[in-house]
């Protein structure tokens, strides 16, 4: 049995580039800016309810908790990352 070549390709096929992939310190360059801008944003609307502009106070307490567990969350993969390092580190060659 033969098996013979498809006679075309369709044109959205060609040429067409697959998204290149960060590396682990883009992607946590990413991830530390993404958390910087929670934290700025909730100093923001501290700072403007200090000037006594009216902002909704679940607004602000939800940008806070947010900011919050961000911030967490970055300290968690920073350990993760410390942990990973040192067990490469421990390793013999």
């Amino acid at each position: 049995m033969e098996v013979k070549k498809l006679g075309f390709i369709p044109s959205l096929f060609v040429n067409q580039q697959l998204p290149q992939e960060k590396d682990i310190v883009e992607n946590f360059k990413s991830f530390v800016e993404w958390v910087n801008e929670k934290q700025l944003k909730s100093e923001n609307l501290k700072k403007r309810v200090l000037r006594g502009e009216d902002i909704p106070l679940h607004e602000i307490v939800l940008e806070a908790e947010k900011a919050k567990v961000a911030l967490n969350l970055l300290i968690e993969v920073r350990n993760k990352l410390l942990e990973a390092y040192n067990e490469l580190m421990k390793m013999q060659v």
